[in-house]
């Protein structure tokens, strides 16, 4: 044998549970070379027999060969040898456990094309199956029980494979080639629907003799109507009830989202006024009956990662005639977030299959499967317990989840798609860090919208979306991902960071483990984390960060949210910030921002005359009690915080609710009606720029003492919205000017959670962009407190942290 020789090499990165080991199973058959492929615990192990000129040929054709969604981050050269023998058949060996272990966890990956075909063609043995799969789609991460990633190894050990799908498996010509999650009619797991306040049947085959039978309607093996569950459960939403749907990463709650009485029910019993739904539709075509899509959002619907996306609605849907209840769907916007089916189970519940009587439904409304301020449910019996007064069914199935994945959510920024909660399809993909670690690192995040991470080596693996701490339930499953997360990942953790903030939930949990287990603690404030991620995405460790959110704890114990950070590698220094204005009742001024309006206005000097009064809404003695806590500082913190500023402008202009319901919800409606302007640009609104203690101060007192006199009657409201949206970016280019006459950086990152708004992210950036700043701005980092957890890891980067604080 002329030049043969055996090539070993070594592989790292997102290759594990996506199809990798069949791909070059086919590419090294195709070229005639012997050897093996063999998951290990943090690598792939390739050995290659045969012609070194033909080895160089499969290494020149492996880019173009590799599956969708299979990513290499290094491929190392181990060893080259002579081969003394004859060529070896090509073959994938059972999976090595041993060895030190650095696991990258695949994601959760959309129904492929080929897949949602399958399910759809009465011919096909995999017809209306909801539980169809292939190495190019279904769960991974949700039901992975440890690494390396194969059947054994997940929650569909339980479900032996039949002969057709054993055929399959092993067919190197068939896309189900080692596809670890493959299940069929015959052998795999099985669905159901069951009424709510019944006692939920683990599964339709293990009710005992003489049990009242909970199940509706059960998919059985060799059931003469596999299909009943899903004609049942379409049925039922389409008389306007409540399903709740056992998903890939918990349960969803599901109705039609064109039946108002539904909509108004779904609000009613999930304590939910206002928050926008999510929905989704069965295709491309009918979501463009209803919003506009650009390319860049198309893109995002039909990824792989399959996020749920904002869109702008179309104009003719805004009015109370309009076929679309965008009133009760989103209500305080013109824009939609809308997902296309991510499983089988849910493109058969959008559209109907063979003698299935209920038509397609435009749009379903999908929510996360939980009540107000609790994590998603997961099983069965979890979702009887906590949804029981919400849903009228529960389409339930024995395919268990092991861990809670909610729904991706992603919006088109000017510089390109941008993660808000990064969760399905995007956790736990690993990210590059700017730095590495020279220890494993667990950051607990913040209080609102928690994620955790973990840090080791140069990788950063944000978990899945966890939500607000507000209640038990989520403080529990914040609790279950500390837990679970280092586990799966198969590491120990060595540091624990925490936010600076004493009180925060998170924090506690953090300081708590870190006693009990002896590690060291690192504080690290919130907006130099936020300023942090960002940078770091980018893969940088210094730069300017501007950093707009609604509150974090500053190192001077008042509350910061409109930072101008100088980073650098061993801390910051902060440069401008908004001036402080008192928070009238504390959290309380969160919720009404009419307190903060008052607060904003005794800040300013503005005398608190009878018509005011009218404008607060506020009786004598509330007017009296509220003005007390502003001047004398009683229970009324100082906030320097940008989100602060648009809650009081809102309540100023009359936009704001007596009482906000959701986060945020005061700023959204004030962006709302600032898109509705379609003049030219109007003028910017008055604030001031001092200098004090060695930094910058925006002062809006001008803009306050402005809005105190008699409103006119001929300014229109989305006029004056876009007004102050241009005078905040105007106000960002004087901070960031400042910042240029006293650093030499040059790169400016946008960050926190105002810069969620896509008005003001185009107005600054422009701002900036026009003094020569490179601008960067958040992608697969959400923006929010989304992200916080990856910059905490980032500031233990480097050794030296004590400038964190």
């Amino acid at each position: 044998m002329i030049d043969s020789h055996r090539h070993t090499y070594d592989i790292q990165g997102t290759i594990q549970g996506v199809g990798f080991r069949p791909a070059l199973y086919r590419l090294a058959t195709q070229l005639h070379l012997g050897g093996s492929v063999q998951n290990r615990t943090n690598t792939v192990h390739l050995v290659l027999e045969g012609p070194s000129e033909t080895v160089d040929q499969f290494m020149q054709q492996l880019p173009d060969a590799l599956p969708p969604h299979a990513v290499i981050d290094e491929l190392k050269a181990i060893s080259r040898e002579p081969l003394d023998r004859e060529l070896t058949r090509f073959e994938i060996i059972t999976s090595d456990e041993s060895g030190e272990k650095q696991v990258q966890i695949p994601a959760d990956l959309a129904i492929c094309p080929d897949c949602r075909d399958e399910i759809f063609d009465a011919t096909a043995h995999r017809y209306r199956y909801p539980f169809t799969t292939c190495t190019n789609c279904g769960p991974r991460y949700t039901v992975v029980n440890s690494m390396p990633y194969d059947r054994e190894r997940t929650t569909l050990e339980r479900f032996p494979i039949c002969p057709l799908c054993e055929k399959e498996y092993t067919d190197p010509t068939d896309r189900r080639f080692h596809a670890e999650t493959i299940a069929c009619p015959d052998c795999g797991p099985r669905i159901w629907l069951e009424a709510s306040g019944t006692t939920p049947c683990p599964s339709p085959n293990m009710r005992g003799e003489g049990t009242p039978p909970p199940v509706l309607c059960a998919l059985e093996a060799g059931c003469p109507h596999p299909a009943a569950p899903l004609i049942a459960a379409r049925a039922l939403l389409a008389d306007g009830q409540i399903v709740a749907v056992r998903g890939l990463g918990g349960f969803l709650l599901a109705t039609d989202a064109m039946n108002r009485r539904s909509l108004q029910r779904l609000r009613a019993r999930k304590a939910r006024p206002e928050k926008p739904f999510a929905v989704m539709a069965p295709s491309l075509d009918v979501i463009r009956r209803y919003c506009r899509v650009s390319d860049a959002e198309e893109g995002m619907l039909t990824s792989p990662e399959a996020p749920i996306v904002i869109l702008d609605v179309h104009a003719k849907h805004y009015g109370p005639d309009a076929p679309l209840p965008l009133d009760l769907l989103s209500p305080d916007t013109q824009t939609l977030g809308v997902m296309l089916p991510t499983s089988p189970l849910h493109a058969l519940l959008a559209e109907p299959t063979g003698d299935d009587p209920t038509p397609s439904f435009d749009l379903l409304i999908m929510t996360s499967g939980n009540r107000r301020g609790e994590p998603i449910a997961i099983t069965n019996d979890e979702a009887h317990s906590r949804m029981r007064d919400i849903a009228d069914a529960f389409l339930c199935h024995d395919r268990e989840i092991n861990l809670r994945c909610d729904d991706s959510l992603c919006i088109e920024q000017l510089s390109g798609p941008q993660v808000w909660r990064r969760a399905r399809g995007y956790a736990p993909r690993a990210l590059p860090l700017p730095r590495p670690l020279d220890q494993t690192v667990l950051a607990m995040g913040a209080e609102l919208k928690n994620a955790i991470a973990l840090g080791y080596d140069s990788q950063l693996v944000l978990s899945p979306h966890i939500g607000d701490l507000e209640t038990p339930e989520a403080l529990n499953g914040m609790e279950e991902a500390v837990t679970l997360f280092p586990e799966f990942l198969q590491r120990t953790p060595e540091m624990i960071a925490v936010d600076l903030h004493p009180d925060m939930h998170a924090t506690r949990l953090g300081r708590r483990l870190a006693t009990e287990r002896g590690l060291p603690l690192q504080t690290v404030q919130h907006h130099y984390a936020h300023g942090l991620a960002c940078l770091g995405e980018h893969g940088l460790t210094e730069g300017l960060a501007l950093v707009f959110d609604g509150t974090g704890y500053g190192t001077d114990g008042t509350i910061w949210g409109a930072e101008l950070l100088d980073i650098r590698p061993d801390g910051f220094t902060r440069l401008a910030t908004f001036a402080p204005v008192p928070l009238p009742g504390g959290d309380q001024a969160v919720r009404h921002p009419m307190r903060q309006l008052l607060g904003r206005w005794v800040a300013a000097g503005v005398p608190l005359t009878p018509d005011l009064q009218e404008r607060l809404g506020a009786t004598d003695e509330t007017l009296a009690a509220w003005a007390l806590q502003a001047t004398r500082g009683l229970n009324a913190p100082s906030s320097h915080a940008a989100g602060r500023l648009f809650d009081a402008f809102a309540a100023a202009i009359g936009l704001s609710p007596h009482e906000v319901t959701y986060e945020g919800q005061a700023a959204i409606r004030l962006e709302a009606i600032a898109a509705r302007h379609t003049g030219a640009m109007p003028h910017a609104l008055p604030f001031d720029a001092r200098e004090t203690e060695g930094r910058l101060e925006i002062d809006w007192a001008p803009l306050f003492i402005a809005s105190a006199r008699p409103q006119r009657s001929d300014s229109p409201l989305p006029a004056t919205a876009m007004a102050f949206h241009r005078s905040l970016a105007l106000a960002a280019g004087r901070m960031v000017d400042y910042g240029f006459s006293v650093s030499e950086k040059r790169t400016v990152a946008l960050s926190g959670g105002v810069f969620m708004n896509r008005i003001l992210n185009v107005q600054v950036t422009e701002v900036l962009a026009a003094m020569g700043a490179n601008v960067l701005v958040h992608q697969e980092i959400p923006p929010n407190d989304g992200g916080i957890a990856a910059g905490q890891v980032m500031a233990c980067a480097g050794g030296d942290c004590k400038s964190c604080v």
